[in-house]
């Protein structure tokens, strides 16, 4: 039996709480998560809470990664303080198309267009990723100090942008899709 993670339990935990404001809420945009897997025993997990709702699990959720609305990466080969220099110059460049890679059975290109960070990954000419972010959502995402990711923050700004997709990834057994609206 699998064990169930702390933030989870907070999410859930938060559902039930905020039952009866959740038809007061109509107006607030939603954040929508769909993930489909169809291994032997398909499976298929829908989130869909309105913003305010997502900001108390955030509260709730006290975890070593996850505090507070904040994400801390742990020893990874690119830490925050690295990521947000990149996003720095990144901004600085304007439209452009910064990673284009090219094989027989696999694409991969990251760009800016616009107002938006685009990351697509296509393996066999089938589109398997695409990421579309708005630049103001990674700026929140990297406004927090140190090696912290503001999750929060990212979340606010996303609200604020009102309806998009922001991921969609496609793989042999997994589906996963991420909007506001």
């Amino acid at each position: 039996m699998k064990k169930i993670s702390r933030p989870v339990v907070a999410i859930a935990l938060a559902a039930l709480i905020s039952l009866p404001l959740w038809a007061q809420q109509k107006k607030d945009p939603w954040l929508h998560v769909e993930v489909r897997e169809s291994k032997d025993e398909p499976e298929i997990v829908k989130v869909n809470l309105p913003f305010s709702m997502v900001d108390v699990a955030l509260k709730i959720a006290q975890d070593k990664k996850l505090n507070g609305g904040k994400f801390r990466l742990q020893s990874t080969e690119l830490s925050v303080p690295d990521l947000k220099k990149i996003w720095t110059e990144f901004k600085k460049a304007g439209n452009a198309d910064f990673v284009t890679v090219e094989k027989k059975t696999e694409n991969v290109k990251i760009s800016r267009e616009g107002n938006y960070l685009l990351i697509k990954v296509s393996e066999n000419k089938q589109q398997k990723v695409d990421l579309r972010v708005p630049v103001d959502v990674v700026d929140a995402l990297l406004a927090a100090p140190g090696d912290e990711l503001d999750i929060k923050a990212a979340l606010v700004a996303m609200q604020q942008k009102g309806n998009s997709e922001i991921l969609s990834v496609n793989d042999k057994d997994t589906k996963i899709r991420i909007w506001v609206d």
